[in-house]
Parts: C-alpha cells; sequence; structure tokens
C-alpha cells in the first residue's frame, strides 16, 4: 500500500503546511510504508492507495474528490486549521466567498473523505463552527515532527556565528512568519517596554521588505539600542542552532492551527511561551512545558514578565518529555497507517 499526498507548495515560505506534509511523509516512510508529495494531479492506481490532501480551497482537495467518485479511491483530507472561525471574523467578506464555495465543492470533498483528519482536540472542536452545512467523519491524528537532527553544538556554532549579538545574551525566539493574525505588534509593545541589557528579542522568518505589516512592526521598534534582532528565514544549522541558542520561544498568535515551531522547540528542550490561540496550548499547559496566556495585550505582557523573572528556568526536561510523548509525528504516522489498512480490509468486505 501507498500514501499519495497532494499540497498546493511544498515552499518552506508558504507556512507550517509544507513541513508538516515533509514530517508525515518522511515518518510514513520510515514506517516502511511506501509515501509521496505532489504539487500537482497525479494519476494513480487506485489498488492499495490511500490520497491525502493538505490544506482546502484549491485543487488538492477537488482532485481527491474526483479520483474517489472515479475510481472509489479512498481519500484523507487535512484541513491543516483552515476550518478556524478566526478567519470568519477576521476576513468576513473572503468567508462569505468560501461559504458558496463550500456549498459548491468543499462540502462534498469533506463528507465523502473517509476520514477529516485534525491535528488536535481544539482544532477538531473549532471546525464545527465555521461553515454550514459541516457533515464529515473527524478524527483526531496528531502531527508533529521526527527527532531533531544531531550536531547540537555545530547548530549552535554556526547561529552563534552569524548573529554575534547574541553572545551572552538571553534570548527570546520567534519564528515564523510575519503576519497581523501572528500578534507581533503585542510582542514588541511588551518586550520594549522595558529591556534589559543582556535581553534580545531574536525574529526570524521570510518577510517582504515592501509589506506594510513588516514596515509598521519595523517603525516600532524605532531605536531600541539592538535589542531586536532580524534574522530573516532561517533553514537547516541555522534554524536548529536558533531554537538550540533560545532561552525560551515564543508564539502570541490570535490563530495558529498547530505550530510546527512548537514542536521544533520542545524536541530540543526549549520551554515555549503561548497564546490560547495556538492548538496545542492544551498539551504545552499539561506537560508543564511552558506558558499560555490569552491573546491580547496584557496576555502578551504577562509572557514576558514570566520570561524576565525566569519562571521556565526548570522545565528544559518537561518540554523534551512533552513532545516526545505528544508531537513525535511517529505515533501520527502509525494510526495513518492502520487506517489505510482498515479502509482496504472495508473494501474487501463489501466487494
Amino acid at each position: 500500500m501507498s500514501f499519495l499526498h497532494y499540497v498546493h507548495s511544498t515552499d518552506p515560505q508558504t507556512g507550517g503546511v509544507a513541513e508538516a506534509v515533509k514530517s508525515l511523509n518522511e515518518a510514513l516512510r520510515a514506517e516502511g510504508v511506501p509515501s509521496s508529495v505532489h504539487t500537482q494531479p497525479k494519476l494513480t492506481e487506485g489498488n492499495t492507495e490511500m490520497l491525502m490532501g493538505h490544506g482546502l480551497w484549491q485543487w488538492p482537495g477537488r482532485h481527491c474528490l474526483s479520483m474517489g467518485k472515479k475510481k472509489k479511491i479512498p481519500y484523507l483530507i487535512y484541513p491543516h486549521g483552515m476550518l478556524d472561525p478566526w478567519f470568519k471574523q477576521a476576513y468576513p467578506l473572503k468567508h462569505f466567498k468560501k461559504q458558496v464555495y463550500w456549498w459548491l465543492v468543499q462540502r462534498e470533498v469533506l463528507s465523502r473523505a473517509y476520514a477529516v483528519c485534525f491535528t488536535t482536540e481544539e482544532e477538531m472542536k473549532l471546525a464545527e463552527k465555521s461553515f454550514w452545512p459541516y457533515h464529515c467523519n473527524p478524527v483526531v491524528t496528531g502531527l508533529g515532527i521526527n527527532d531533531p537532527p544531531e550536531d547540537a553544538d555545530l547548530q549552535e556554532t554556526e547561529f552563534q556565528k552569524k548573529f554575534t549579538q547574541v553572545k551572552g545574551k538571553k534570548v527570546l525566539l520567534y519564528l515564523g512568519r510575519f503576519d497581523p493574525k501572528k500578534g507581533l505588534d503585542f510582542l514588541l509593545n511588551a518586550f520594549l517596554e522595558n529591556p534589559q541589557k543582556n535581553e534580545l528579542l531574536a525574529l526570524a522568518g521570510p518577510f517582504d521588505e515592501k509589506d506594510s505589516f513588516h514596515r509598521k512592526l519595523r517603525k516600532s521598534i524605532g531605536t531600541s539600542n539592538g535589542r531586536v534582532l532580524w534574522c530573516g528565514m532561517l533553514q537547516g544549522n541555522l534554524k536548529w542552532g536558533a531554537l538550540r541558542t533560545a532561552d525560551a520561544l515564543i508564539l502570541p498568535s490570535h490563530q495558529e492551527n498547530y505550530g510546527m515551531v512548537v514542536a521544533e522547540a520542545l524536541s530540543v528542550g526549549t520551554p515555549v511561551f503561548l497564546s490560547n490561540k495556538v492548538n496545542l496550548w492544551r498539551e504545552v499547559d499539561s506537560c508543564k512545558a511552558g506558558f499560555v496566556t490569552n491573546d491580547d495585550q496584557l496576555g502578551v505582557n504577562l509572557l514576558l514578565q514570566k520570561w524576565k523573572g525566569n519562571a521556565h528556568s526548570k522545565m528544559r526536561e518537561s518540554a523534551c518529555l512533552c513532545f516526545k510523548e505528544k508531537m513525535h509525528v511517529r505515533k501520527t504516522a502509525r494510526l495513518l497507517i492502520e487506517m489505510k489498512e482498515m479502509s482496504f480490509s472495508n473494501d474487501l468486505v463489501r466487494q
């Protein structure tokens, strides 16, 4: 049997979906199951394949639906947070257009799927509140990443050599896209209120100099005496070096389906500071691997106070355990394999 993943883009600059698909594909292969990723429709034999459409509103779901109808091939859909009602509130006009598309196409993509896969209980509950009518077979499969790459010393050395400003500093790391939904304006307000000489906020991620939100963030920093470091997009050793060097990771988002970077940080023992709009917050809170507050200015201020007060100083071991128990992608891969075997068995029974 084999898995075929369909996704609009595998460019890491587009966000966490690309990284999630990559991790899941690798995990399935590690379990000895053929698995491949495709960024355009691919014809399929059908016999023992399970198709997986990642994301909504684009061709992957439509292709899965078409193969399901024509060849009776079972398929799974991963919404990756695209059914979160936050978008309904933040972009009402776009939501109206999507509701029309939902009636025409998208609801059938989900209702005919063998299962709709959610990464957390939180995501599954929120999904029920966005579009009408809503009918599907929901399953919480989790997600996550594989073990972090080895050679921690090399990774930290490369990062610290490229960004010498971090030497001897207590580094708070943000790693992700620069988007209004990420709560970065609140983060900068909180950090710059009273930064200490040994404190550094590292902002890492792809950005466009012409983007109005990015320009607004730059302007808000003003003269910060070098206490805010713009790293640009980090990949490979530089990314893992940043995660290992950081005293903590912060993600104060207004909406965040999973937050692959949260799993990455925890995998190397780095505590995380989150808003309660990051759908992984319950897992982090239950493991005492970080702190969680509301996604408003008061909440982010509280996160910074806890960070400055070193309330997380004894959380590194808990962070590692949280990753191993709740965010290792191996568990998700094995569950998907069980679902594939069950769907194949059901097909044999029907025949």
